[in-house]
């Protein structure tokens, strides 16, 4: 459906108190709802699961449909009905795909089949041998299939393989708008149409999206005038969500009033009046936040946000305005402003993925005036002039593109010549290059034609090389590769201006950040240096540094102190890989001495290193801002800086594969480790005797890890432990660690706050029931003898 809002008459825009201003991936509807509670359902709820757990001929398909308008609530419905306990006990396989208005049989095939399948189905463009698959993996059983926002009558191509499987009952769910679609395959009496809720059902769900985790008894004054707002909504689930958040920011007569009295509820945007309303929130955002909400449209429906990438286009774009007097980064407020835009109901998070409703796209692509376009390659398609941000599946004719003078965006699918778009004037001037699903391994020289570029992400294509001529893009901000070419440009460090340097698919992050953002700096013989990273300070998020054991000489090493410069960097990896006994044990400890970072860092990793000594700058308590440190397989490591005891911000501290290490005390302050909540102690050999022999030096004035809730102890010989020094400790887990094992009654004695204790792999015959008698606090008790 597509529609124009008329605005034109009521200029600007409106703040969150109703003060006026002047002024090809697609969405992925998954089974997890999105909602804790469905509301007014229960009759459809009870009717859909005796329609599908009712008897039938074994090879038999039923189609069962659900019906009705555009935010009505036909997914929600689906989604609780495909997780209830009846569905799960009833079918043996399950599968949710979501179609959408583009039929792609090929995707709807594979999606069906990887939901079937423990692992993921190989590539193949084969019908055959996918449809194959899925009938072996279903014969026998019960089996549930949900397609989601089906758009035309092309789904029937499924049935045609479905009913040859042989299968014990084959059930399928259909979403839709238009019943039209159905084609006269499902049975009318099967068929649920969704109508508007009740009165009663709105308006407990706008009362629970208005006031959240408030009292709504706490504003009885407020609810004469939401019950009039109510009327409005027409029983629209989206609409009293996304009405009831604009209301929720503002909790005064005023806005209330302000809202029930707007002139764009007499807006005529569709039959049921949804559009006015979801229309009526957008023009209560701010002018920045109507900005970026508007430009979301230049994704298709359906689209999967990755809110980083997201945020890094807008700042491209200048929609993200610096506050001044503010230490936050544009990138902390662009997260600021996609947070209200969750919170406002216009992006809603579902298993970890941001996506639009349709209706919320269709508003988003009206109130962008014709400057987002989404060009599909139909015959004698045509782009609008004045469009400013284009996504082209594919481009069959660049002419087609010739009358365009204000092109900013271009993300493009399936390309055959890069070189021939980045060549053509009308591209000049875009901000933002996007491209995936293309077949290219080299960007082309002619990239340095587009000056003005500041976020390039060719993640989703097998590039295999960059080359020099991409170092004169002084603009560019963010870069974004699929993995580590060979070597990159010698003149790289050129990019003073870059934030984000990422990769898709390096295994650190995946394995132990679990970032969306990937920041990777790899050193090897291949051409990457230390040195290439010396001017680029606007570097900032996570920086991993891998390979550092390929330095080589002082010179190069020396070259590692352009670190300290970079103040944006929050989370920091050092990494020494392939290392040896009888590696350069002085050599790293001098790189580990060069790479001292900003005192900025909030989280610091260091792998594999095999010096015995601390760096000077972690013996200092100068990181005022660190919360969590990991030391991973530095086995040489011999003594942990009592600095690090002073840091007053450390939450977590982890030491894992370390040989022989002593954690220091600092005899003359009164407070050891003062912030720090979690302690794990990994396969290492550790000694607290400097912590033990301190007690009796501490007295009634020394209190150390105060704030400690959670100690893992696994696989470790641990000396000197004196659990009583953990006043707050709540959980303690040990795993086949001997010497604690040994000592444990004594350990355990006067500790008084322990509520969760695990012993696993435990060597011993007897539990002290005198120690039991001093756990006091203990609720759970888990002891794993082998």
């Amino acid at each position: 459906m597509r529609f124009e809002i008329q605005v034109d008459a009521l200029k600007g825009g409106y703040n969150s108190c109703g003060q006026h201003q002047a002024a090809e991936n697609k969405r992925v509807t998954t089974s997890s709802p999105s909602e804790s509670k469905i509301y007014g359902r229960d009759h459809e709820f009870q009717q859909l699961i005796e329609l599908l757990t009712e008897p039938k001929e074994s090879g038999d398909v039923s189609v069962i449909p659900i019906v009705g308008m555009g935010g009505i609530g036909k997914t929600t419905l689906a989604q609780f009905v495909f997780n209830s306990t009846e569905i799960a006990n009833h079918f043996e396989k399950k599968a949710w795909v979501c179609v959408s208005d583009y039929f792609d049989r090929h995707r709807i095939t594979k999606e069906i089949l990887d939901s079937l399948s423990a692992v993921p189905f190989g590539v193949t463009t084969s019908y055959d041998v996918l449809e194959r698959e899925i009938k072996r993996l279903v014969t026998g059983k019960k089996f549930l299939l949900v397609l989601d926002d089906v758009w035309s009558d092309e789904w029937r191509e499924l049935l045609n393989f479905l009913r040859c499987a042989q299968a014990k009952a084959i059930k399928l769910i259909v979403t839709c708008r238009d019943p039209k679609v159905l084609g006269g395959v499902a049975d009318g009496q099967n068929q649920i149409t969704l109508k508007g809720l009740s009165d009663n059902d709105i308006w407990s769900l706008f009362m629970k999206c208005a006031f959240t985790d408030k009292n709504p008894d706490s504003s009885p004054e407020l609810h004469a005038i939401g019950k009039q707002i109510v009327v409005k909504l027409k029983g629209s689930p989206l609409a009293a969500k996304t009405v009831g958040r604009l209301l929720g920011s503002c909790l005064t007569e005023e806005h209330w009033k302000d809202i029930l009295e707007s002139d764009l509820w007499k807006l005529k945007t569709d039959e049921q009046g949804i559009l006015s309303a979801l229309a009526l929130s957008y023009y209560h955002l701010l002018q920045p936040l109507q900005l970026c909400f508007a430009f979301c449209s230049v994704f298709p429906k359906d689209f999967e946000y990755d809110t980083n990438s997201v945020i890094g286009m807008w700042i491209a774009h200048g929609y993200i305005q610096e506050i001044e007097g503010s230490s936050k980064t544009l990138e902390d407020i662009g997260e600021e402003y996609w947070l209200e835009l969750e919170a406002r109901g216009f992006i809603e998070k579902v298993d970890g993925c941001f996506k639009m409703h349709d209706l919320l796209h269709d508003l988003a692509r009206s109130v962008s005036h014709g400057e987002t376009y989404i060009y599909e390659g139909r015959k004698d398609e045509e782009i609008p002039k004045d469009v400013c941000h284009l996504f082209a599946h594919s481009f069959c004719d660049l002419e087609l593109v010739c009358k365009t003078n204000n092109l900013r965006t271009l993300i493009l699918s399936e390309a055959s010549d890069i070189h021939a778009i980045l060549s053509h004037k009308a591209f000049k001037r875009i901000r933002v290059l996007f491209i995936f699903h293309t077949n290219v391994e080299e960007l082309p020289d002619n990239i340095a034609h587009i000056k003005h570029l500041q976020y390039l992400d060719v993640g989703g294509i097998n590039i295999k090389y960059i080359p020099e001529s991409l170092c004169t893009l002084y603009l560019l901000r963010v870069l974004k590769l699929p993995c580590l070419p060979p070597a990159l440009p010698s003149r790289f460090h050129n990019l003073i201006n870059l934030r984000r340097f990422c990769m898709h698919d390096y295994y650190y992050f995946k394995n132990y950040l679990q970032t969306s953002y990937y920041v990777i700096y790899q050193i090897n013989s291949g051409g990457y240096q230390i040195a290439q990273l010396r001017n680029m300070n606007e570097l900032r998020g996570e920086l991993l540094i891998g390979g550092l054991e390929n330095i080589g000489n002082m010179e190069e090493m020396m070259k590692a102190k352009y670190l300290k410069e970079k103040r944006h960097i929050k989370v920091l990896s050092l990494i020494w890989e392939n290392t040896s006994n009888d590696c350069k044990h002085d050599l790293q400890e001098q790189t580990l001495e060069a790479l001292e970072p900003h005192p900025n860092l909030k989280y610091l990793r260091i792998d594999g290193y095999m010096g015995f000594k601390s760096p000077n700058w972690l013996m200092t308590p100068g990181f005022q801002r660190l919360e969590e440190i990991k030391l991973e397989g530095c086995r040489k490591w011999t003594r942990l800086p009592a600095a690090l005891g002073l840091l007053p911000s450390l939450k977590s501290l982890e030491l894992s594969c370390i040989e022989n290490m002593t954690i220091e005390v600092d005899y003359s302050v009164t407070e050891m480790y003062p912030s720090l909540q979690s302690l794990e102690l990994i396969e290492s050999t550790l000694s607290f005797e400097g912590m033990s022999s301190s007690l009796s030096a501490m007295g009634q004035n020394h209190n150390h890890f105060p704030k400690l809730t959670s100690l893992t102890i696994k696989e470790n010989e641990v000396n000197g432990l004196h659990l009583p020094l953990f006043s707050a400790l709540k959980y303690l887990g040990i795993n086949d660690s001997r010497v604690v094992f040994d000592q444990l009654a004594v350990c355990l004695n006067g500790v008084s706050s322990l509520s969760d204790l695990v012993l696993d792999a435990a060597k011993m015959q007897i539990f002290s029931v005198k120690v039991m008698a001093t756990l006091h606090t203990l609720v759970k008790l888990n002891i794993f003898l082998l």
